[in-house]
């Protein structure tokens, strides 16, 4: 009766939360410090208020010569209406030359201001005095543009070492006046703690943790939802936490269970969802309420009420920067921010992510088409080129080289679909422009007003009818769209011991998932361990000490032969922690690499023997559509924390187990693995985080199992067809080749048999 009451209010609330999956805006209480540009941060009413920005660390980052990023911030009506401080605090590689490095500021569409970039050894901060009249109530949009390049090395291969990072837990706009106190408003103006992370924390007693949480879960997820942080984490503890971040309190007075700090917080917030400002950027939220049904209706009337304009306006801010590959059609690049922008580098790039669907099922039965709109200048020296990486891996290229230039009018690129996963696909278009005056690396010989490329933003992107089957285990689908868990059927998290460090590790996976799914998922709480006979449903599993749960076994994957999450990547380094996994074994394999003959001095047969092994393993890789880096080997003691997905046999049910030898390795592993850029490469059977460098590392299954099929169109079932056909090559071809053997049969049975006839 629980769950089926969880589940028809988490299906009333989801209709307005389905449209929300991405709103964070996010502030801290600081004191402002010395403004290097020579203004003074505006106060009002005696205090002011950082207003962080709503994305995470990773979206913060500006890489290579040329880089562009907007960034957002959410203001109260009060707010917009008192002049402020835009803040910029950063950090450069060493590598930057200081003397034309700039950073050019837009905001809400019109210059702001610029300044140099000059910070290689320790953050520097910027404030930009801002007017009202510049403000709006909402949203408002910060468009950075860092233009940087090397101080002694001018080749292509010295541009992916610029970057300059903004630091998440300075940056943002400095407020006149502070949000509002008791305004459920003020959600968005919580920041993040020290590991730049968005804290939400549970108060409640370790021993009645576990109930608090069953009845706190919808109000975790909701407060997951209207934040829409990708950084959030989420922990449990008595006493209320220390720095940015939201501690949440539930129940009434008369609860005993509760920890005398949630009493004390209850007992001055009002009946139903409030929130209260608190010291060093701390928020308490309380709903108070006496018993599930109440707390249920409270928490619904504020997604009705106050929470609803945040909710429509999230919407908004989600659509950007995105494109949605859930239906057929053409999307040029200005639908996701991009700018025409004349380009005088060396290495152009630019991206944006593609949303493909929880089902889609990739292939080579059809491609993703990018139709170039571009040009470049005459002049350039051989290797002129476009490339376009998906998932940071090469997809397509085309060459540019031309005495004279060349000019590309709608020019066809084709991505093949087996680049692309479940979920968000990061796209990247590189184009390397080097000309012969690069060689001598001379600053004061380069011609910044003379461009060497220019892509248009009437460059488009076109999806094609997808194969739509939901395939099993897929982690990028998890990741992506919560697949299997999104759907309307409820399911269970199994914690096998109430712990605050499991529960609360369980708790920033699944508030991790609500995000990804964009709306509430129905789900409970359960401690223990789940039995295979008797779970019939899709379950989430958190469990420490790894491999000692017997129900995991049945589902779990066997082998420990990984891949790297980026086995193409820009930049190659070697893999470490890939030793043998016993003493003698490294003893043995040292030796032997050691004593072992030159190339030059093998006999022929054991050049011929390793020729034809590599051959071989060349071509059982081209058959099976596997990269180099796809059996990389991890040691089991540098596993901090594993994520693996299977079906349960003779079974729908899906399994997906979150392990780890121990809760340190435990909380550390999850606040790793749900890291923004992290989440979104997850992909195959398992992922593993390794304890030697925090680095996630898949494994791929060996085949894969499919969900019944709801599209049973004609054109569907063709488009499945040849994706199977496509994943299964050596049948195709042994398809081709009965086919042709049999007509080959028919033509030599039938003719001899018909004779020749005359005709006179």
């Amino acid at each position: 009766m629980r769950k089926r009451n969880l589940t028809v209010f988490l299906s009333a609330a989801t209709a307005l939360l389905l449209v929300a999956p991405n709103l964070s805006t996010v502030a801290s209480e600081l004191t402002p410090p010395t403004i290097s540009s020579g203004a003074t941060a505006p106060v009002s009413g005696g205090q002011s208020q950082l207003v962080s920005f709503r994305q995470s660390a990773s979206e913060m980052r500006m890489e290579g010569e040329d880089a562009v990023r907007e960034l957002t911030f959410y203001l109260s009506p009060d707010q917009a209406a008192t002049s402020g401080a835009l803040r910029l605090s950063y950090t450069n590689a060493v590598s930057v030359l200081p003397d034309d490095a700039t950073v050019d500021v837009e905001l809400n569409g019109k210059p702001l201001s610029s300044f140099p970039i000059r910070s290689p050894h320790g953050p520097t901060t910027h404030d930009l005095p801002v007017a009202a009249k510049d403000l709006v109530t909402g949203w408002n949009t910060v468009r950075i543009r860092a233009r940087q390049h090397h101080r002694i090395d001018c080749s292509i291969e010295a541009s992916y070492e610029l970057w300059s990072q903004f630091d998440t837990l300075v940056s943002g706009f400095v407020a006149g006046v502070p949000a509002k106190d008791g305004d459920l408003a003020n959600l968005l103006s919580v920041g993040r703690n020290g590991d730049a992370a968005t804290e939400i924390r549970l108060i409640a007693k370790s021993e009645t943790a576990h109930a608090a949480l069953r009845d706190s879960l919808p109000l975790m997820q909701t407060l997951a939802l209207v934040l829409g942080r990708k950084d959030i984490v989420v922990s449990l503890g008595e006493l209320e936490g220390t720095g940015p971040g939201i501690d949440v309190y539930v129940g009434d007075l008369d609860d005993a269970d509760l920890p005398q700090s949630a009493h004390d917080a209850l007992a001055g917030a009002p009946r139903g969802l409030s929130v209260r400002r608190g010291d060093a950027g701390r928020y308490a939220v309380t709903l108070r309420a006496s018993g599930k049904a109440e707390t249920q209706a409270f928490l619904l009337a504020a997604v009705n009420g106050p929470l609803q304009p945040l909710i429509r306006a999230n919407k908004l801010a989600a659509a950007r920067g995105i494109i949605d590959g859930n239906q057929p059609g053409t999307h040029e690049l200005s639908e996701v921010g991009y700018r025409t922008t004349p380009f005088s580098g060396r290495l152009f790039q630019t991206s944006f992510d593609i949303v493909m669907p929880a089902d889609l099922y990739p292939g080579d039965y059809a491609t993703v088409d990018l139709h170039l709109n571009a040009a470049t200048a005459p002049g350039l020296a051989a290797g002129t080129q476009i490339l376009v990486r998906v998932n940071e891996r090469a997809a397509a290229s085309q060459i540019l080289h031309d005495p004279e230039g060349v000019r590309l009018e709608n020019k066809p690129l084709e991505l093949p679909l087996r680049a692309f996963h479940p979920g968000v696909n990061h796209v990247r278009i590189l184009a390397e422009l080097p000309t012969s005056g690069d060689l001598a690396c001379d600053p004061a010989a380069r011609d910044e007003s003379r461009s060497r490329f220019l892509l248009l933003q009437e460059t488009t992107v076109k999806i094609p009818p997808l194969a739509r089957a939901g395939r099993l285990p897929d982690l990028a689908a998890f990741a992506g769209k919560s697949f299997p868990f999104a759907g309307a059927g409820a399911f269970d998290i199994y914690v096998d011991a109430p712990t605050p460090a499991r529960l609360g590790s369980a708790l920033s996976v699944f508030a991790r998932m609500a995000i990804s799914a964009g709306h509430p998922l129905p789900a409970e709480v359960k401690i223990g361990r789940p039995d295979p006979a008797k779970t019939t449903g899709n379950v989430l599993v958190v469990n420490v000490d790894g491999g000692a749960m017997e129900s995991a076994e049945l589902v779990a994957p066997k082998g420990n032969r990984l891949h790297m999450a980026a086995t193409d990547a820009l930049v190659t380094a070697s893999i470490g922690g890939t030793g043998p996994s016993s003493h003698s074994e490294a003893l043995l394999n040292a030796f032997q690499v050691e004593t072992q003959l030159e190339e030059d001095k093998l006999s022929a047969k054991s050049r011929i023997t390793a020729w034809l092994s590599a051959a071989a393993t060349t071509v059982n890789r081209w058959l099976t559509y596997r990269e180099i880096g796809d059996d990389v080997h991890i040691e089991t003691q540098d596993r901090l924390v594993s994520l693996t997905q299977s079906k349960v046999p003779d079974s729908d049910a899906v399994w997906t187990i979150v392990s780890a030898t121990d809760e340190v390795s435990l909380s550390l592993g999850v606040a790793a693995l749900t890291r923004p850029g992290t989440w979104t490469a997850l992909e195959g059977e398992e992922s593993v985080i390794r304890r030697s460098d925090l680095e996630l590392v898949n494994r791929k299954p060996q085949a894969y199992s499919f969900f019944p099929i709801t599209d049973t169109s004609p054109a569907n079932l063709r488009r499945l067809a040849a994706a199977w056909l496509s994943d299964n090559f050596m049948i195709y071809v042994a398809l081709v080749v009965f086919l042709m053997g049999g007509f080959g049969w028919w033509i030599g049975y039938t003719v001899p048999r018909k004779g020749v006839r005359t005709v006179e």
